[in-house]
């Protein structure tokens, strides 16, 4: 067994031994306090690093999520995933209240791309068991919006996030991979139950068919460490080294071909999880529309992501990623 093997195994039984470990205290005693353990950085350790650790109690709700560690060990072996940088903490905060108002409880890992916004929402995820912010080690990017048309650094920026799934499904995690532009209005996870590899929405098929016009979309993917899926992302992490092309076009290249294997998706409902533009058409036509989760794919610029969300009263934060910062280090 070779040394990444050995330390994969060693991190996926110290991941098991905590959560066993977690479990047991939280029923044996309500008012304990326990340590908030990383059990996502444990897992990880080698892509991973500042991971947040202090004290809670069993049945303190967490600042961001408001949910208690009860209420995460109800959903074991899954976590939500996200990455941000300072362009987008308005954004990432605006989904984080999306989640905490719908009243899930997962949980979730957020990586931060910048020393920034890492230090923002590690204050604010102090005492949460819900949330884990951590660093990234793959190095740091931009502060402000990385934008579309700066391709290299955008290309750069979306390509990290294979070896973030990898490392999580290689040690049996179920992964839920968001991306921070999304608004959540309903409980998203009944709706990846069954035998899949991954589900996505794709805008180009007829619900529920797969055809070969299928476009996915790979910025609200759930992904089960199915050995297909293992094959499959690390095929993807390898046909994207040297190119400059976007993620989600290569992997729905990889998809089209079958490379290196067929993957079983399970489609998403459009209506239900729908993009930017058709989540609006759905809207002006039914005032009382209601879908599950809106990923404002599609809708491109920060700015015009905001105007929209305000739009529709769906922007729950009261400032912008700057003044958050400067609010929390005024308190400070």
């Amino acid at each position: 067994m070779d040394v990444a093997r050995a330390l994969k195994v060693m991190f996926f039984l110290q991941s098991l031994a905590v959560l066993v470990l977690i479990f047991h205290w939280s029923r044996k005693c309500n008012s304990c306090v326990i340590l908030k353990t990383a059990m996502i950085n444990q897992a990880t350790g080698n892509v991973y690093s500042k991971a947040t650790s202090v004290p809670f109690a069993s049945t303190e709700r967490g600042q961001l999520s408001n949910c208690t560690l009860q209420d995460i060990l109800q959903r074991p072996g899954v976590v939500m995933l996200t990455t941000t940088n300072l362009g987008f903490l308005d954004m990432t905060m605006n989904m984080l209240a999306s989640v905490r108002k719908v009243g899930i409880c997962v949980n979730s890992t957020i990586i931060a791309e910048d020393e920034k916004v890492y230090q923002y929402l590690h204050k604010k995820a102090e005492g949460d068991p819900t949330v884990h912010v951590v660093m990234t080690n793959s190095g740091l990017m931009q502060t402000g919006e990385v934008k579309r048309k700066n391709a290299r650094t955008y290309f750069d920026l979306l390509k990290k996030r294979q070896g973030y799934f990898l490392s999580l499904l290689e040690v049996g995690i179920e992964v839920l991979f968001t991306d921070s532009d999304t608004f959540w209005f309903r409980d998203p996870f009944p709706y990846f139950q069954g035998d899949f590899d991954m589900s996505m929405m794709d805008p180009r098929s007829p619900y529920p068919t797969r055809t070969s016009r299928a476009h996915y979309c790979a910025g609200f993917i759930y992904m089960k460490p199915t050995n297909v899926t293992l094959l499959f992302v690390k095929e993807w992490i390898r046909s994207l080294k040297g190119k400059n092309i976007m993620d989600q076009i290569e992997m729905n290249r990889l998809l089209q071909a079958d490379k290196p294997v067929h993957v079983n998706i399970q489609p998403l409902d459009i209506k239900l999880f729908p993009p930017g533009p058709p989540f609006y058409e759905f809207l002006a036509k039914n005032a009382s529309y209601s879908a599950v989760v809106m990923h404002a794919a599609s809708i491109h610029g920060h700015d015009e992501k905001v105007r929209k969300f305000k739009s529709s009263n769906m922007w729950l934060v009261n400032a912008s990623s700057d003044e958050l910062v400067a609010r929390e280090q005024y308190n400070n």
